[in-house]
């Protein structure tokens, strides 16, 4: 096995767990270089993950959650140096899709057993992203989970979220527009997706593919309680396309002009504006996957 420059980027809450001091030691013995670096603020991981792109090493692995791997993603904007993951947070869902396994030492036999493939990612306003963006009830839902929750919860955290952000929910209006598609009017919620799945596994964006070059829009038009309600149930197992009031397509750029802020989510990590600009960016970030997300295990 040819030796590696590994650079692992641990998020801070986790450089105590005896799974991630061991994976260091191990990867370590079997000859690899392995720097790691913990991250405690906003923005660490993405300089860490510039700066070792830089410098030419052979992989930078994210170890952490969603948001996490964000940071990382975009700290690898422009350069052709391999993404690793080891999913240490609480959904995990881009991890999951592509079968990498939430044992630390398991995730790692991807990194250094598998040949990085390239895969699609997207932009929101500039920023990079590698799974689903999601806008309206489902973000405010996932803004407001508590940290405490998550932890002890898991995946269940957001779902309990999103049922009490049901009680106060009010739709919002905006004008979606890109490649052919064009929408104006109220809203509960969107998602522009590269992969199938998140918030914990709900699969908003179910026809979309890490490697096509395109983003897949879904938006949720307004309706009663308690038909979101049951929409929502529907979205958590991929069946709602087709369904009155549920918009989906396949663009490579979306605009949304909102009259209000929307709170949006973009893996894990959250923002606030009245324009989005989505763009499609095609097979442009190496990533060591056990498989493409859709492909049988």
């Amino acid at each position: 096995m040819t030796s590696k420059h590994i650079v692992l980027i641990v998020h801070g809450a986790r450089t105590d767990r005896p799974d991630v001091r061991h994976l260091v030691s191990w990867v370590r013995d079997k000859g690899h270089h392995v720097e790691p670096h913990a991250t405690f603020e906003a923005g660490e991981a993405f300089a860490l993950a510039a700066a070792a792109a830089k410098r030419g090493v052979d992989v930078v692995v994210a170890a952490g959650g969603d948001g996490t791997v964000n940071e990382v993603v975009n700290g690898l904007d422009g350069f052709d140096v391999p993404l690793g993951i080891i999913p240490l947070g609480t959904a995990n869902d881009f991890a999951r899709q592509v079968g990498i396994p939430a044992d630390a030492d398991h995730a790692m036999d991807v990194i250094l057993q598998r040949k990085p493939r390239r895969l699609d990612t997207g932009s929101l306003n500039g920023r990079r992203f590698l799974n689903v963006s999601t806008g309206g009830v489902g973000a405010e839902a996932t803004a407001e989970t508590p940290a405490e929750m998550k932890e002890s919860l898991g995946p269940l955290a957001y779902a309990i979220s999103g049922l009490r952000k049901l009680a106060d929910f009010q739709p919002q209006y905006a004008r979606f527009s890109g490649d052919g598609f064009e929408y104006e009017g109220e809203f509960l919620m969107f998602a522009v997706g590269l992969t199938r799945s998140t918030g914990g596994g709900t699969m908003v964006t179910p026809m979309a593919s890490a490697t096509d070059g395109l983003l897949d829009l879904c938006v949720i038009g307004g309706m009663s309680r308690r038909d979101f309600a049951r929409m929502v149930l529907r979205v958590k197992r991929g069946e709602h396309i087709g369904e009155d009031g549920v918009l989906y397509a396949q663009v490579r750029t979306v605009a949304i002009d909102a009259r209000d802020s929307i709170s949006v989510n973009v893996d894990g990590e959250m923002s606030n504006a009245n324009r989005l600009t989505y763009r499609a960016r095609s097979r442009d970030l190496w990533v060591h996957v056990a498989r493409l997300p859709g492909e049988e295990e």
